[in-house]
């Protein structure tokens, strides 16, 4: 195979808990083809990889790419993995997948080399080289969807730890007997913050009459989301500020801890802030600032992910660029 340039062709595969996001691209990030599936977890693994082959050799002809062309494929996968193995671990949003040697599989398919990482390091990868992170060396990006996931720059590179499982910052205890997060642990920034841990919150707090986010879930407390809550604080409803600044105070209790940690020159934070910045950023860094140092906060950024609805064709290629030991800026035709 030839060196990979610019116009190399990659298949791209960013698989979650509810959709699998296919895309085949150049190294320069040109996009060919690309098409979004329902994950339907509970299918099992295997049905699942038939999907995915089936939509990627769809996406492949769209494309007009023989697989037999393609330079790598990358793919982002929803939490741990065993790095040797190529195998998941217990992914809270794959029940049944643990174990599932999905680099092996795939290679059995394709030969393009296989390269893999969880979904927060993925992203963070993509932000850092194409998106909100660009030109920091010392950068902490938050998930911020469903789950709190994260990914460490750290002196100008990912850093992924002993066994390739580092930056877990969601289940950082933020309250010791708060709330259970859906590890099963207690009072993680997870359970508190993000999509899921916002909803459960929502349904304890909100009752019939209470705010108008009971009459933006139509009355339905499983239709209680961080979204409504969002829409509730936008028309100034008091309980639903109340509970976003308490949500807030969460948030910058556990930025403040990372920023004593790894003393970052950036922060950067995904969907739900990305999508609202108005509302979170300046409160944030207020916040943020009264819990840590001068010297901490003095040029420290925090910003919004700017790749957030094109993250299922970044975040697969940028992993396969780090794997390259590529920078987009490098990439000649």
């Amino acid at each position: 195979m030839t060196s990979p340039n610019a116009t190399s062709p990659i298949l791209g595969i960013d698989l979650g808990g509810t959709k699998v996001e296919i895309a085949c691209a150049r190294l320069n990030a040109e996009v060919l083809a690309r098409k979004r599936i329902p994950t339907q977890a509970q299918d099992g693994p295997e049905r699942g990889l038939e999907r995915i082959l089936e939509t990627a050799q769809d996406v492949l002809a769209r494309a007009e790419v023989p697989a037999k062309e393609l330079c790598a494929v990358g793919i982002s996968i929803p939490g741990p993995w065993d790095h040797d193995a190529g195998a998941f671990l217990d992914l809270p949003n794959l029940p049944g997948w643990e174990g599932y040697p999905i680099r092996q599989k795939l290679e059995e398919h394709f030969s393009a080399p296989i390269h893999m990482d969880n979904d927060a390091n993925a992203t963070a990868l993509a932000e850092w080289k194409f998106g909100a992170g660009r030109g920091y060396d010392h950068l902490t990006y938050l998930t911020m969807s469903t789950g709190i996931g994260g990914g460490l720059i750290l002196d100008g590179r990912l850093y992924r730890g002993k066994n390739f499982n580092a930056g877990e910052v969601g289940h950082q205890v933020i309250m010791p007997d708060g709330p259970p997060c859906g590890c099963g642990l207690l009072g993680h920034l997870e359970a508190l913050c993000s999509g899921s841990g916002i909803a459960r919150r929502l349904k304890e707090a909100v009752k019939p009459g209470s705010s108008l986010m009971w009459e933006l879930a139509g009355g339905d407390p499983e239709k209680l989301t961080a979204e409504v809550l969002v829409g509730a604080v936008r028309k100034e409803d008091p309980l639903a500020q109340v509970f976003f600044h308490q949500t807030l105070e969460y948030l910058a209790t556990g930025l403040a801890n990372l920023v004593f940690i790894l003393n970052p020159e950036a922060i950067v934070l995904g969907t739900i802030v990305a999508r609202n910045p108005d509302l979170f950023l300046k409160s944030l860094e207020r916040m943020v600032a009264e819990r840590v140092w001068d010297v901490f906060t003095a040029d420290l950024k925090i910003l919004p992910a700017q790749l957030t609805d094109q993250i299922g064709v970044y975040a697969p290629l940028a992993v396969i660029l780090d794997a390259l030991n590529l920078e987009p800026e490098e990439l000649t035709k």
